[in-house]
């Protein structure tokens, strides 16, 4: 089941996630991205899609002119890598079977496509083969 969680819904779909142990839930959102290592750790049938992974330019990326966030996105690259990975190096490490890039922005797909591949790039190759592929 593909699950997009809100604005303070990580509670109920921690019991969703419960309640259906049998049932697969991938889930997308950055609402409930601080709460992914806690979900991961109690519930093994949580997968998660990663993509929404620059913070500092999120508010352009959805509310701003599309040629802003492009350019924030060029200029910041290699830090936006490295905050990425810091925020979800030990996660994947941890959970490598059940994380895998997406992404859902036709109009910049192809630079979050690059994005995605320089920070797959930055794991050990196994990781990178499931994160990137087989997940």
């Amino acid at each position: 089941m593909y699950f997009q969680p809100g604005v303070g819904h990580h509670e109920n779909f921690d019991r969703a996630l419960k309640m259906f142990p049998d049932t697969n839930f991938v889930v997308h959102a950055d609402f409930v991205r601080s709460y992914i290592g806690d979900l991961m750790a109690d519930n093994s049938n949580v997968y998660y899609t990663f993509n929404d992974i620059f913070d500092e330019v999120i508010p352009m990326f959805r509310f701003g002119d599309k040629q802003d966030f492009i350019d924030a996105m060029e200029r910041d690259w290699y830090q936006l890598l490295d905050h990425a990975l810091i925020h979800y190096e030990d996660l994947i490490n941890t959970y490598p079977d059940r994380f895998m890039w997406g992404t859902d922005r036709a109009d910049i797909g192809q630079l979050l496509v690059k994005f995605g591949r320089d920070f797959i790039g930055r794991f050990d190759p196994a990781i990178q083969e499931q994160i990137g592929h087989l997940n």
